[in-house]
Parts: structure tokens; sequence; C-alpha cells
């Protein structure tokens, strides 16, 4: 188990606190011990001399003399002669006349006219000897147990345990609040370094002027400028993802290990959802694609190409990285629509020409042989009915690509939403084409009842009724035809049809009608006067109305024109 701060102090304060406590002790039990030995040794000593003083006066009865001794010096008296014969012992009278061991160290020491001492076990208790010359070769030897010095020595280590017991129990106290005073900062600091990881840099720092207070006000410091440095690195994690979230072309990386750790809207649009966290074999299935990320991984040089993936193509630039741990970015862009679109303004820019080409090129011929001045008078009109007729249709060109162009060009949030009245326009549109009609032996029906109104444009609701009606009336049968102009009101929406008993139209046409200069039979569109953009400018025109046009036909069985507009009274307009 893992010991706190505040218990490491603890323990640290009380492990030291006893261990000078027991040095103490020891020092003292030695000291001591050893001072009252030495005390002891001077008094025996002092003893001794001074008794021997009296022994040289009383050596007639040594065994008498030795009896008061031992009652003024309080210890026991041996007097023995130069043989170690006991002349006198005060303790035990028994002995007297008996022969000790001469061997002993006091006495040897004695009879060379030195102090001696020893020390050794008597009767089961250790006892302190001393021993002094005396007159005639006689030695004088006092003996004291050591069992008072072993007394007062427990007696003072009892006295040191209950103190050092006690000093423990003031250390223990001192130092549980020691280490709660120390613990709190900390404790503190660590409150705030936790708010911190969780994302809470208000940290106020403390006032102290000891070295917590500067922790802690570094910590602050150190809070504040991450809190700073997060909150720019969050700002330019936002601008990135808004950056790549926002492009159209695919952005994809893949690391080291081959796995992919970001991709943005457009990549999965273009290979896929979910390709984070995927590796490159099944984020990218496309074989051509893959082998050219491949190949870059293993060159290390960046790539650029561009490949067809079934009916899609596809630009890709693979760029390795040169981080550490390797990997590559991959930006890969949609050309399917952009390819579209360039072969749509090529065919447009060829269709251009060649409609630009016939008028022209007729103008100039005939105007040339006219310059020559060598036509007759009906001739000449000929010619200038000729090129009169291609600078109309010169004019029709041109008035219809400037249409075109000026309905792309204008902003959705210009376009006119009012009350329109069909029925009221497509009466005027019949009075308008009545001469067109009686010209083909085309009758123009209209079949609309009053209360159908739609939200739009007036002006551009009677064009794109006039020019549907005057292609019905156009390439409708040739004789005795009829178009029918027929509204109503279906749920939210107001329904126009325009329906002709014409030929009909090959359902491979059906697609392509509404581009421009497309033509079912471009031999007799040129020779009724058509442009081939009337139906561009239709689905310009109602789709800029937020509307919907569409056509059915069958060979044999005439067409029909299908336009759709939100009605006037709609709850969401």
């Amino acid at each position: 188990m893992a010991l706190t701060f505040r218990a490491k102090l603890l323990a640290s304060h009380l492990g030291l606190v006893t261990a000078i406590l027991l040095l103490i002790v020891l020092e003292l039990n030695r000291t001591l011990g050893s001072d009252l030995e030495r005390q002891l040794d001077e008094r025996l000593e002092q003893q001794a001399e001074g008794a021997a003083v009296w022994v040289g006066e009383g050596r007639r009865h040594p065994d008498k003399l030795a009896g008061r001794l031992g009652l003024v010096v309080h210890a026991e008296v041996t007097i023995l002669d130069a043989d170690g014969v006991v002349l006198g012992d005060s303790a035990h009278p028994e002995v007297n006349g008996t022969a000790e061991d001469a061997e002993q160290p006091e006495f040897q020491a004695a009879r060379r006219g030195e102090v001696g001492r020893a020390t050794r076990a008597v009767d089961g208790g250790m006892t302190r000897f001393v021993a002094v010359p005396a007159t005639d070769g006689m030695v004088l030897r006092l003996s004291a147990p050591l069992s008072d010095i072993d007394a007062t020595v427990g007696a003072m280590r009892r006295r040191l345990s209950f103190a050092i017991g006690i000093a423990v129990a003031a250390a223990l106290a001192l130092g549980w609040l020691a280490s709660r005073l120390a613990a709190r900062p900390l404790r503190a600091m660590t409150e705030s370094a936790t708010r911190i990881a969780q994302g809470d840099y208000a940290i106020v720092p403390s006032s102290s002027p000891d070295d917590f207070g500067v922790l802690s006000r570094t910590l602050a410091a150190l809070a504040a400028q991450l809190e700073a440095k997060l909150g720019e690195l969050t700002e330019e994690r936002d601008r990135l993802s808004a950056i790549l979230a926002g492009m159209a072309e695919g952005v994809l990386v893949i690391d080291g290990a081959g796995e992919v750790v970001l991709a943005n809207p457009a990549a999965e649009t273009i290979l896929g959802p979910s390709l984070v966290g995927k590796g490159l074999a099944d984020a990218v299935t496309a074989p051509t694609l893959r082998a050219v990320i491949e190949e870059a991984a293993r060159s290390g040089r960046a790539n650029e190409t561009e490949i067809d993936v079934g009916t899609r193509a596809i630009a890709l630039y693979v760029r390795p990285l040169a981080a550490r741990g390797g990997g590559l970015v991959t930006v890969l862009r949609e050309m399917t629509r952009l390819r579209k679109l360039l072969a749509l303004r090529r065919d447009f820019v060829a269709n251009v020409s060649h409609e630009l080409r016939t008028p022209v090129t007729a103008i100039q011929g005939y105007s040339e042989t006219l310059l020559q001045k060598r036509v007759d008078e009906a001739t000449r009109d000929q010619f200038l009915e000729i090129i009169h007729r291609h600078a109309r249709r010169l004019g029709a060109l041109v008035e219809g690509l400037l249409t075109l162009s000026e309905l792309e060009a204008r902003p959705p949030e210009q376009a006119v939403r009012e009350r329109v009245e069909v029925s009221a326009i497509a009466e005027h549109v019949r009075a308008t084409l009545r001469e067109r009609a009686a010209q083909h032996r085309v009758q123009v029906d209209v079949d609309i009842a009053a209360g159908v109104v739609a939200r739009g444009d007036p002006v551009a609701v009677e064009q794109v009724i006039e020019n549907l009606v005057d292609n019905a009336i156009r390439y409708g049968r040739d004789t005795e035809g009829r178009v029918r102009v027929v509204g109503r009101r279906q749920a939210e929406r107001v329904v126009l049809e325009i329906v002709d008993d014409g030929p009909g139209i090959g359902a491979e046409h059906l697609p392509r009608l509404f581009e421009r200069f497309y033509r079912v039979d471009a031999g007799r569109s040129r020779e009724r006067g058509g442009t081939g953009l009337g139906l561009a400018i239709v689905k310009h025109l109602v789709e800029s109305m937020g509307g919907t046009v569409e056509v059915e036909s069958e060979p044999g069985r005439g067409t029909t024109f299908r336009v759709q507009w939100q009605a006037w009274d709609d709850p969401s307009a």
C-alpha cells in the first residue's frame, strides 16, 4: 500500500526522534555504568589506601581489624600476607588462615607495589576487587558487589524508557500536527492539478512566501499558459476541421502502419463512409487507386495522376509525410462532373460554331453575289429575302444565347415571386400564336380553370408557355393538328401540360431533349426556323421559379410537356 506524503512525513519525523532517543539511551547506559564503576574504583582505592595505614598499626590482630574496617568502608575487607594467606576477612571470618589463589591479578599487582583491580563472579554475582600493598608485604583488598551499580543502571533505564515513551508520544503528536500543516498546501496543489487535468484552469495561487507558495504560483502560471496553448490548439484544430470539411477535394491521411487516421467528408463521398480506423485495402477498394498510393509509400516520392474508376474519373495526388513514423497524405478530386462540363463546353462551342456557320456563310455568299451587280431584279429580290431570313435566324440565335446567359448569371434571390393567373397568360399566348397556328393549320385549345394560380414570374411563365406551344405547333402534326394547354391544381402545386398529337419522340432522345442545340431531327428543325435553344430556355426559366419540367412521348402518339410550380396559397410560400 502506497503511503501518502503526510504519512511519510510523520513516519520520518517519528523515526528520527526515536532513533535519537535510542542513541541517547545507549550512550547513557554505556557511560553511566562506566562512570559508576570508575567512582566505585576510586572510592575503594581511597578507602584501601587509608585502611592500609591502619593495617600497619594494628597488624597483631588482622582478623579483628578486617571486621572493623569493613564496618567503616562498607565493603568486604580482606588482609593477606605475602603468600596469599588470608589473615583477616570482614565478611567471611571462617576463611582466616586459609590460602587463596595467589595468582589473582589484583593480588599480583599489589605485591608489585601497584594498585590492583579486577572484576569476577562471586556467588553468582559480579564483584569488583581493589588491592593495595600494606606494611610487611601484606596486601589489603577491598571488594564490593556490582549489583548496586546494576540496580542504579536498571532504575535509570526504567526512567529513560518512561521518558522515551512520553517523548515518542509528544513527537507523534507534534509530527501529526506538523505533517497536517505541511500537507495542507500540497493537498491544495494536488486538487489544483486534478482540476487542471479535468480542464478547469481557474487556479487561485497561494500567497505564502515559502516553497509551497512559490510552487503554487508556478502551478497557477503553468495552468494559465496551458489554457492559452490549448485554446490556440483548439482554435487551430477547429479551423483545420472547417477547412477540411469545406474542401471539395477529399483528404486522406494514412499512418506508417497503413491505417487511415484522418478523412474529410469529401474523401468519404468519393471512397465510402467510415474510413478512419480502416486499413488501406479496406478504405481504398479500387485496385488502380490503391496501387498508386502503395507505389508512393514504397518509393517515398510524391505521385500525381488521374485514373478512371468505372464510369468515374478521379484525380489523385499522393505525398509521403516527413514526420516521424512516416505515412502518406492523399488528395482526391472527383473529375467526372468536370469532364462532363468540359465535354458540354466543347459540344456547345462546336454547336454554336455550326449553327452560326450556315447563316453567316449564306449571308456572306449572297451578299458577295449582289455586290457584283450581275443579277437581275428578280434574283436580287430572292437573294435579299434569303439574306434577311438568315439574318433573322442569326438574330434569334444570338437572342437565345443572351437569354440563357442572363438566366444562368441571375442569382436565385433575384427571382420574381408573384401571383400568376395561369389561365389568363395561356389565353394571351394563344392569341399571340394564332397567326402561326393558322399557317400550320393547327388548333390550339386552352383548358385551365380560372382559379388555378401559381407563384412565380408572370413574364417567365408566359415565355415558358409560348415556347412550348410554339414547339408543339412547329413540330406537331403537319396538317389538322391539335395542341392542348391543360392546367389544374394538384395538392399544393400547379400542373400545366402542353399536349400535341404529332409524330412523337423516340425514348433515346428524351434524356437530352433540354440540352442546348440538341435536335431530334436537325434538318426539319432548321427548316422550320428553330434555334435549338427553346427547351433549354424553358428548363432554366422553370427551375429559376422553383418548378420542374418533364416530357413524355412515344413515336406516333404525340408529346406531352408537363410543368409544375408552387401554388400561390401554399402555406410554405
